[in-house]
């Protein structure tokens, strides 16, 4: 898909766009899965419909990125976290995005940092000031992206399987 020159608008997802999440969460899934086999399920498109069904109603935030042919061809499912404050931390409200997805053939056409933009904007909206996600360490591609973004790694989870 050639996006060279044609406008990417990040809108708020609808519930009519859900065949359209499901498609590209469709594509996120695939990735874990082949990544961790141990930790993530094969993707079905029943389950992701009943999560992004979910997602409509329990104060997510979901942005979709739509080409000038009003396809949508990337996501971002984010959440608005906050946590008081406690004997080790400071009071925190961030935007936290779980999921960011874009259509493969549009990668690298500037929809994921449109779908950035969107988050900035929403997170402005909410009157928070940090955003957060987490990737998985075998998603190296899209650590780059994250960095491109203005991300910084601040937090490392170590893993030892037992089994």
């Amino acid at each position: 898909m050639d996006l060279s020159g044609a406008p990417i608008r990040v809108r708020p997802a609808y519930f009519s766009d859900l065949d359209a999440l499901v498609r590209l969460g469709l594509g996120i899934q695939r990735l874990h899965a082949d990544g961790r086999p141990d930790l993530f399920v094969e993707p079905s498109s029943e389950a992701l419909q009943d999560f992004f069904r979910a997602r409509f109603s329990d104060g997510s935030h979901m942005l979709i990125a739509e080409s000038n042919s009003n396809s949508p061809i990337g996501y971002l499912l984010a959440e608005h976290a906050t946590r008081d404050a406690n004997p080790f931390k400071t009071a925190s409200s961030v935007l936290y995005i779980h999921h960011i997805a874009v259509e493969s053939s549009a990668q690298s056409g500037g929809v994921g940092r449109e779908l950035m933009k969107g988050a900035v904007t929403l997170a402005s909206e909410l009157g928070v000031s940090t955003l957060r996600l987490d990737s998985w360490h075998f998603n190296t591609q899209a650590h780059g992206f994250f960095e491109t973004e203005g991300f910084t790694p601040v937090n490392i989870v170590f893993e030892k399987l037992l089994m």
